[in-house]
């Protein structure tokens, strides 16, 4: 079968060779914390909310977020929001590691622009090599993707899934 429109996307932030900056102003759910974690630089409004529900509705986390997220937070802090689905603060998310910047709400963009130039002045190469240095391997991160949505579809059709989604419709 085709791959979907979100296994297209992810796997584009894991084959990426280019700088990824991240702007978050407000609520940053499932998909939308998870993939930070592939981004290179990652600002924050004080106001953004940053929550993986996935457990909460039988799921399990995706985006190869159970690779990514304890190597940058640690097992912990990985397990308290991918597993129990507790939501985590901007300032929480700097400490954690995987928010740069805080800054006030409506500033996002503004500072993420000033970001990108600062690293445009760098040499690009040295940029390249030293990014693709830090990186999880494309390979290791698709191969994650592919366990995490095999068993994310498996869960779907679980009775736990249906009666979660049941309860929140």
């Amino acid at each position: 079968p085709p791959a979907s429109d979100l296994v297209r996307f992810l796997y584009s932030l894991a084959h990426n060779v280019k700088p990824v900056i991240a702007a978050v102003d407000g609520v940053a759910m499932g998909i939308g914390t998870t993939m930070l974690f592939h981004c290179d630089y990652v600002l924050a409004s004080k106001t953004a909310l940053f929550s993986t529900p996935f457990s909460n509705f039988g799921l399990v986390p995706e985006g190869a977020s159970s690779l990514l997220m304890p190597r940058t937070m640690g097992h912990q802090r990985a397990f308290a929001m991918l597993v129990m689905g507790r939501p985590m603060s901007a300032d929480d998310a700097r400490v954690a590691g995987f928010v740069n910047t805080v800054v006030s709400p409506g500033h996002t963009e503004v500072e993420a622009r000033k970001v990108a130039r600062d690293i445009c002045k760098l040499p690009a190469e040295a940029v390249a090599t030293s990014r693709k240095l830090l990186r999880t391997p494309p390979e290791e991160l698709t191969r994650r993707i592919d366990q995490e949505g095999h068993l994310f579809g498996e869960r779907l059709k679980s009775d736990e899934a249906v009666a979660a989604f049941k309860a929140f419709a």
